[in-house]
């Protein structure tokens, strides 16, 4: 089980990163570069199930939306290699300065499948890296706008 927590420290309003975070779920090869297609399947006001070609895979997923809470859980449907779900939220460092920076945290809980379907595609230390870069990528992304 591929079990970990990324947190990175984000210089620049909430609303800008949570912008991002949406957009981020329309618009996935914007912040992943590995994905070549995506379409969204179904929608709803909290909820986007989409599909994303990568490589030579396709992965489904289920995306619930909290606005409130400013979190996106991510829940694999298909996958070739990982059944799991992967949860980003927005973490103020401060309530009463809207200028304090931010938390942009993930939380992975991704289990590898009994038998896998096809090749293995990436390793844990891939995947985890893949992940990493794309909050990095937020991140860099968030405190431009805010320059």
């Amino acid at each position: 089980m591929l079990t970990t927590t990324n947190r990175t420290m984000v210089h620049a309003q909430l609303e800008t990163i949570w912008e991002l975070l949406l957009d981020r779920i329309e618009n996935p090869q914007r912040y992943q570069p590995f994905v070549l297609t995506s379409r969204v399947i179904e929608r709803t006001a909290a909820l986007v199930i989409r599909e994303l070609n990568v490589s030579n895979m396709t992965i489904r997923e289920r995306i619930s939306l909290d606005d409130n809470e400013k979190s996106i859980h991510s829940e694999f449907l298909e996958h070739p290699q990982y059944e799991g779900t992967i949860v980003t939220r927005l973490v103020p460092t401060s309530t009463q300065n809207p200028m304090a920076p931010v938390y942009l945290e993930t939380d992975f809980k991704l289990e590898h499948k009994a038998v896998p379907m096809g090749r293995a595609v990436t390793t844990d230390k891939e995947m985890t890296t893949a992940l990493n870069d794309e909050m990095e990528l937020i991140k860099e992304k968030a405190e431009e706008l805010e320059k």
